[in-house]
């Protein structure tokens, strides 16, 4: 079958390689039919990273199941479903697992990446998608999961003040959100002017552009100095974590929806971390009940317009290009 390879180096070029075939009763083998890209895809392939190893590139996807084993029939899941979800295999016997936490997963399988014609996954892998949604939307169903997992633990209430740093794809969906919770303002603070365009669109309250130092004594300021009862941090920028620690709020919640470079130490402020009992938490990955319930943001959440360019597969090479060049929230790739 027709494939994208990654190498270690991150780029990638089209290859030939085995279709993949049904050997479990608990497996489904999906035809893509639409994948997204953003900027985790561009990273170059590390051991300890989950979404950057070598083989095949890709990881969002939707498609529609072409066959699958008997335990995955006894699920409810047959041929011809439209189907998204996610590459993870959490283990299901660890002690998280067990206990419905399959975001702590100890034991995680990540599956071949999904720019190709075939993949196969374990049923429990595998969300079914209405039929009022559309491939192209449908294949969001994984990064909303991330977002939706961040949101749960924010516990953002009926007025509270939210501040987002970052206006990529999980802040923007982030902020959504908020607003749907019931947030009383939401501040973003993103770089680039196309997407703060989108969070103003989107009913970001305050967008500001962190050009110097001078925008955390603002974010302080438009909280009379009291800080945001909850911050997340959800673009890849080292010298945003101490600023974030800064504007938020004793007793908040501060998340993060990325991780650094392995190697990467972060410092902060340990006054301010203790003596204000901030909550520090991350949102990588989810749970099953999480993954599932996503599909029911989706249909609540303007997702289209972060959508930003599409592609055929043929050309997916010039969606890597025109991505690693814009830095949009996700471009989409229409399968083979």
């Amino acid at each position: 079958m027709k494939a994208l390879w990654r190498f270690h180096t991150g780029t990638q070029s089209f290859c030939d390689t085995d279709e993949p075939e049904i050997r479990q009763p608990d497996d489904v083998k999906i035809r893509v039919t639409y994948n997204t890209i953003g900027i985790q895809d561009m990273r170059m392939a590390r051991e300890w990273d989950f979404y950057a190893k070598a083989g095949i590139a890709g990881y969002e996807m939707a498609g529609i199941i072409e066959e699958l084993g008997e335990e995955a029939k006894s699920h409810g899941l047959y041929a011809g479903q439209r189907v998204s979800g996610t590459i993870v295999e959490f283990c299901g016997k660890c002690f998280y697992c067990n206990r419905h936490q399959e975001n702590l997963c100890l034991s995680p399988k990540i599956h071949s990446g999904t720019l190709c014609e075939f993949v196969i996954w374990k049923w429990h892998q595998v969300i079914p998608l209405p039929d009022s949604m559309s491939y192209r939307i449908g294949t969001l169903t994984e990064p909303v999961a991330v977002v939706a997992m961040a949101a749960d633990k924010m516990r953002i209430q009926k007025g509270d003040n939210i501040c987002i740093f970052g206006g990529d794809f999980n802040g923007l969906v982030l902020l959504q959100m908020a607003k749907r919770l019931g947030a009383g303002s939401v501040t973003v603070i993103e770089g680039k002017k196309y997407n703060r365009e989108l969070a103003v669109k989107m009913g970001a309250d305050v967008v500001i552009e962190p050009a110097d130092d001078i925008y955390v004594t603002q974010l302080l300021k438009n909280t009379d100095f009291i800080g945001y009862q909850s911050v997340a941090v959800t673009s890849s920028h080292p010298e945003w974590i101490q600023a974030a620690v800064n504007v938020t709020a004793p007793g908040g919640n501060l998340i993060f929806t990325l991780y650094f470079d392995y190697g990467k130490d972060i410092a902060v402020n340990s006054i301010k971390l203790f003596r204000s009992s901030i909550n520090i938490s991350s949102s990588i990955l989810y749970t099953r009940e999480v993954l599932h319930s996503s599909i029911e943001w989706m249909g609540n959440l303007s997702l289209e317009c972060l959508i930003t360019k599409e592609y055929s597969f043929s050309s997916a090479l010039e969606a890597f290009e025109e991505e690693s060049s814009n830095l949009y929230p996700r471009i989409g790739i229409v399968g083979i």
